[in-house]
């Protein structure tokens, strides 16, 4: 089992890392192109859209990484990590940053309840703390109990309810954000 980052759409294998969110983009299809009637082209269509985020939006942006769980060659969890100021205010410092925002924490279905994406967020922990002190953010629903305990059994704690997003301000009102912090 291995943890492998990519800071490049170019260095990512975009097939494999839509195994691991198949599942929430037949869900999405739904909500992106609710007059799609055919699953499997409104899936083709929110990875296209998928895509273009990486490609247009989430790579252009210094600083950012993706991280993936690879286990017998296979790729089971995923997440989007954003440089972010601490919780505190403190800004990130050029090329080191302090602070990250999680986002799209997943598994993919048929390795879920497995302890992967446990494993994942351990490996970030010891990346990141092999780099000082550190602390991860990430904003989860009131209603996703599986998320919030999981949240919690790694060491998050909820540090604001509802949740204000920090890559855009917004409040959420169903929603809370955890943060860890390396001690």
């Amino acid at each position: 089992m291995r943890m492998l980052e990519f800071t490049s759409l170019e260095s990512l294998d975009f097939p494999k890392l839509m195994g691991v969110y198949y599942e929430s983009n037949v869900e999405n299809a739904a909500e992106f192109f609710p007059d799609e009637a055919d699953p499997e082209k409104g899936r083709r269509m929110v990875e296209q859209k998928f895509y273009y985020y990486l490609k247009d939006d989430f790579f252009r942006r210094e600083g950012v990484r993706y991280y993936v769980l690879e286990a017998d060659g296979q790729w089971v969890s995923a997440v989007r990590l954003f440089p972010v100021s601490r919780s505190d205010g403190e800004k990130p410092e050029a090329g080191a940053a302090k602070a990250w925002y999680a986002e799209a924490l997943e598994t993919a279905p048929s390795y879920r309840r497995k302890g992967f994406a446990r494993k994942m967020i351990l490996l970030l922990f010891d990346r990141f703390g092999s780099e000082g002190p550190f602390e991860i953010t990430d904003t989860v629903s009131k209603t996703n109990t599986a998320s919030l305990r999981f949240h919690l059994d790694c060491g998050f704690e909820v540090y604001r309810d509802p949740a204000c997003c920090v890559l855009n301000g917004k409040i959420n009102e169903n929603a809370v954000a955890m943060r860890y912090r390396s001690r």
